[in-house]
């Protein structure tokens, strides 16, 4: 019987042993989809982190990745860790500036980045770091570039190999070395009420969390994930690493984000987690395909979904579903098992949705598709996971019940507080805010929540709450998730505190907007007209009042305005995320 590992790259080894020639990593390059084994994953890594040793990266040293999902990210990532490194991720959308105040905050002296877009980012600001050397993955563009703190990885690579011929066991050495409370990586916030905070989470952190969950969504080394959002987040680094790894599964790398749909038809994952926005761009997709296909497809999808949503209902709520099983299964067969093959889930065994609050009627939506869509929730303080939904025991509303070896309590104002050996170590050089942060060992999440039954529900954040002019609170994630499931709002943000009733900002989907101004020959020429068109702020209109029938009278929409532009990271208005 193995001994469990005390760190993560011991366990990552220990995976590379006992699978060996599986099939550990896929990449689609140039139309065909290259694999990598376990073994020649080991390999990456332990060369990787010879390259690092031979650049002379000592123990608790950050190192910087700053690229989209590839299997180097990975290789860096883990090799990093493994001689005691501390792996920081930075989102590759981010602004020259952003990467600056990271690499400077961190200390980080050896960056690796994907390819000539983000060395340009890093050309601009690289006098103000205090980075010694950049390794750059892909050279495509950079024939002939010289200069003097940055090699390609092939190089890097190269020199890996060689440290490893004159110094053998240097990477085992400090494997050994390890302790399971040490660093394993930085995990920078987005930053949405300033800079940036850098959460250290441990190696204990990551396999405490990662076998709880386990024990509750299990995964072995037949099921298949697709990777593509940011490594630099926690939710991509519970799938593609923590999970992938824990379980010996196999990880897709998507060619890039406008990719995803097809890729997700190509792979077909047995697991799949996303962000709500996601799961809402697929049903919308869905929705609006349909609403292209002749009138008796609509009526029957109409009809499909009607008695699905009934049925998924009635089945969580402990009635006798069986009248609605022999309407549902001949409407299941004729039309929804087509739009679950198209959308590349038909072989989901758990799909998962977190990051974010989502909207009860998006469970509604896949369920009644044959998707096991369920929730979780989690911080990146918390290493990811703090309650998810048993598949089996459903509660609509609820994010699920605390893992196994975590303590969930709600403090008299109602703020979610966590304990338990998933609780990170602290921000990185901010002790008066760890402080804030970790009090007696209890995490405080900013969430406010209440517990029934066992089950957790997200109010919403703490410091969004909003009170009206007749005093009564109001959380607005409630009705900004219901309002962006709609097909035509991309995003919606309600603002009502002291005022006498609910306001909100509307962002528009700009694509399925753009198709039903054309479908009903709306003139626009750019994206401020189509906001202003009147039929637009109509079909607007009609969404919100859509979502006020579902309502409390107090929390209802009594105005809204629609944002005459995009919203651009670049410009200040978003910050990097999920």
């Amino acid at each position: 019987m193995e001994v469990p590992p005390a760190t993560f790259p011991a366990l990552f080894f220990q995976q590379v042993e006992n699978q060996k020639e599986k099939e550990a990593l896929r990449r689609k390059e140039y139309g065909i989809w290259h694999s990598l084994t376990w073994r020649e994953y080991g390999q990456r890594v332990r060369e990787t982190a010879a390259g690092m040793l031979s650049l002379g990266a000592e123990p608790g040293d950050f190192i910087g990745i700053l690229g989209d999902n590839r299997p180097e990210w990975l290789f860096c990532h883990l090799g990093a860790m493994t001689i005691g490194c501390v792996t920081c991720g930075i989102y590759p959308t981010s602004a020259p500036a952003g990467v600056r105040y990271v690499l400077n905050h961190s200390e980080t002296r050896i960056l690796f980045l994907q390819d000539e877009e983000q060395l340009d980012k890093l050309l601009e600001i690289l006098p103000e770091t205090p980075l010694k050397l950049a390794v750059v993955w892909d050279p495509t563009g950079l024939w002939g570039f010289s200069h003097p703190n940055i090699i390609f990885f092939d190089a890097f690579t190269d020199q890996g190999i060689s440290y490893l011929k004159a110094h053998p066991r240097s990477v085992e050495q400090r494997l050994a070395a390890l302790q399971s409370e040490d660093t394993a990586m930085v995990i920078y916030t987005s930053g949405t009420t300033g800079p940036p905070k850098g959460a250290l989470i441990s190696h204990k952190n990551i396999l405490s969390v990662t076998e709880s969950f386990m024990s509750v969504l299990p995964a072995d080394a037949s099921d298949e994930v697709i990777s593509y959002l940011p490594l630099s987040h926690v939710m991509e680094n519970l799938s593609s690493v923590f999970m992938g790894i824990y379980a010996g599964l196999t990880v897709n790398f998507v060619e890039s984000l406008d990719t995803l749909p097809m890729n997700l038809r190509e792979v077909s994952p047995t697991l799949f987690g996303s962000v709500p926005r996601v799961w809402e761009k697929f049903a919308s997709a869905m929705k609006i395909r349909m609403a292209d296909s002749t009138p008796l497809k609509k009526i029957l999808f109409r009809l499909a979904m009607a008695v699905a949503q009934k049925r998924f209902r009635a089945r969580i709520e402990g009635r006798n579903a069986l009248p609605l099983d022999l309407i549902y299964w001949p409407l299941y067969w004729l039309v929804l098992i087509h739009l679950k093959r198209q959308s590349g889930l038909e072989r989901i065994r758990w799909a998962l949705c977190g990051a974010a609050p989502a909207a009860p009627e998006l469970f509604e939506f896949f369920h009644g598709l044959g998707i096991p869509l369920i929730e979780g929730y989690g911080q990146t303080e918390s290493t990811g996971i703090i309650a998810v939904t048993r598949p089996d025991n459903l509660r609509l509303g609820y994010v699920g019940e605390p893992i196994p070896g975590l303590q969930v309590k709600i403090a008299p104002d109602g703020e979610i507080l966590v304990k338990g050996p998933g609780v990170f170590k602290g921000y990185h050089k901010e002790p008066g805010l760890t402080a804030e942060t970790i009090q007696d060992g209890w995490l405080y999440t900013g969430d406010v929540g209440v517990m029934k039954d066992g089950f957790l529900k997200i109010l919403d954040r703490k410091k969004d709450i909003l009170i009206t002019a007749g005093g009564k609170n109001i959380t607005p994630s409630h009705m900004e998730n219901k309002l962006k499931f709609s097909p035509h709002i991309q995003d919606a943000v309600v603002i009502g505190d002291g005022r006498k009733y609910l306001v909100a900002l509307i962002l528009i989907d700009e694509d399925n907007v753009t198709k039903y101004a054309q479908d009903n020959r709306i003139p626009f020429t750019t994206f401020a007209d189509l906001t202003q068109n009147p039929d637009i702020q109509k079909l607007i209109e009609g969404e919100i009042d859509k979502v006020n029938k579902t309502l409390a009278r107090v929390e209802t929409i009594k105005k809204f305005a629609l944002l005459p532009r995009r919203l651009y990271e670049e410009d200040g208005d978003v910050t990097p995320t999920k």
